[in-house]
């Protein structure tokens, strides 16, 4: 029943908030970056030279003249593919939409890397699949673990199908799965008969310019690759791609074609023209840059503001958009981004992650967007913020053990 789609889980009235505030909470690129005035210059001869083209309906496959961007951003990480297997997508969203709705029936499951992209789940939900979290340990995803939840589950009963995972930079906890692990990954998904979905936006976005090798490009025949220009170009042209073997590309081509009718002609030949021009490594090296100080302010600052023995843990990311926070007493951080809100800041509480809402004593914080000079006066407005509730939550928790005698004395 459609009643049974789960929606996706709400959040707080941030975003509407004006003025001051502070935002670490969107995954938003910084396109202060991006060559404008080139851009506009080369945007205007497409229109004018081949607007007709550009401005028309196009095919379910990636423009010919595109094909050499994807394949060589995809090479920059191992990965290796060829205009047969490439299916165009409005970003990454409608990729995973369309694997949800294409390669699976509704019931069967999808085994998620938890804490997840909360888009990947709602996508899948909408399609009718179950979700189940995939085993890890200290290194990231966990394949012996792996091999008890599959056998567990069919055993079960269930049809367990796809394995979703975001290995590099991962969206929320800017983890990156070792090689050998990739490896080890690989090699059991494929024993096991599960596809893995591979999700991939901050690949090329490490600080210090290396890259590790894709899945995909590890066992091309049994991993579908999620790609998208959101994160190295602007997420406002909505353009991206699927990499997956052929006979599995030209299923999603029908389904992509359902959904959408036609990829954006105009979005394509403009990256085309770009990539043309060799304007990747100018612009990835910019980013990089740009993300790792504005890392580093963030970082710094929460050392300095909550300091390194309090109740607050995280680790420094090697890369990607994103620093995740977990509380040691296990404080609900969905209560606390109110209280953020009210002094300014505004971040994703960690709950937004899980898939059935676990993760509540973790929040993500996201530093691409926000202006160098404001991301220090945002932590110590954040650890302000944190503090108070904190404060709050205990004389709240003491107020409960006074008015119960028999609590207290327990």
């Amino acid at each position: 029943m459609w009643t049974d789609v789960r929606p996706s889980p709400e959040m707080p009235q941030l975003f509407e908030r004006g003025g001051d505030l502070i935002s670490f909470a969107g995954g938003l690129p910084d396109l202060d970056l991006l060559p404008l005035k080139e851009l506009s210059e080369q945007f205007a001869r497409l229109t004018r030279i081949g607007g007709r083209i550009a401005l028309q309906y196009s095919t379910p496959h990636v423009a010919k003249a595109l094909v050499p961007a994807i394949t060589d951003l995809m090479a920059r990480e191992g990965g290796s593919t060829g205009a047969a297997n490439l299916v165009p997508t409005a970003g990454s969203q409608m990729g995973l939409l369309a694997l949800g709705l294409g390669l699976a029936s509704p019931g069967e499951t999808v085994l998620c890397q938890t804490p997840a992209y909360p888009g990947a789940a709602t996508a899948f939900r909408t399609a009718g699949l179950r979700l189940h979290g995939a085993p890890e340990d200290a290194e990231g995803l966990d394949p012996r673990g792996l091999r008890e939840t599959v056998a567990r589950l069919r055993a079960d009963g269930q049809q367990v199908r796809m394995l979703y995972c975001n290995p590099t930079f991962q969206n929320p906890t800017g983890a990156t799965l070792s090689v050998e692990r990739r490896h080890q990954l690989a090699d059991t998904a494929r024993e096991l008969g599960l596809l893995i979905v591979e999700d991939n936006p901050y690949g090329l976005l490490g600080f210090d310019g290396t890259t590790v090798p894709v899945l995909q490009g590890i066992d091309p025949e049994n991993v579908v690759y999620l790609g998208t220009f959101s994160k190295v170009f602007a997420p406002g042209l909505r353009c991206g791609w699927i990499a997956a073997p052929e006979p599995v590309a030209e299923r999603l081509r029908r389904t992509t074609e359902v959904m959408a009718l036609s990829p954006s002609a105009f979005a394509q030949a403009a990256l085309a023209a770009f990539h043309a021009r060799g304007g990747w490594d100018s612009l990835i090296d910019a980013y990089r840059e740009r993300y790792r100080e504005r890392c580093g302010l963030m970082a710094d600052a929460l050392e300095a503001e909550l300091g390194t023995g309090g109740p607050w843990r995280w680790q420094r990311p090697e890369g990607g958009f994103y620093l995740w926070l977990r509380h040691e007493g296990g404080a609900d951080t969905g209560r606390f981004a109110h209280a953020a809100a009210e002094r300014g800041v505004s971040f994703v509480p960690g709950s937004h992650f899980g898939l059935d809402g676990e993760c509540g004593d973790r929040l993500r914080l996201c530093f691409s967007n926000v202006p160098r000079k404001r991301i220090p006066e945002g932590v110590a407005r954040l650890a302000a913020a944190l503090r108070g509730a904190e404060a709050g939550t205990r004389t709240a928790a003491g107020a409960d053990l006074d008015a119960d005698p028999g609590r207290r004395a327990a």
